[in-house]
């Protein structure tokens, strides 16, 4: 999975996405949780990053 379909499959899953500050391009928010969000356009994500990202944010 590319970083582009990680942040379109969070949008759905209803994670608000927008820019963050600093060294991090990206925060995800989702229910009062802000996650900082790497982002690298079409190179794959790795499975543990995802993994961590979606376990912080609390969707599963």
């Amino acid at each position: 999975m590319t970083y582009n379909e990680f942040v379109r499959w969070l949008k759905k899953m209803g994670v608000e996405v927008s820019k963050g500050k600093g060294r991090h391009s990206m925060k995800a928010t989702y229910n009062g949780k802000t996650v900082p969000l790497p982002f690298h356009g079409a190179k794959e994500i790795g499975e543990g990053v995802r993994k961590t990202i979606i376990k912080q944010l609390g969707l599963k």
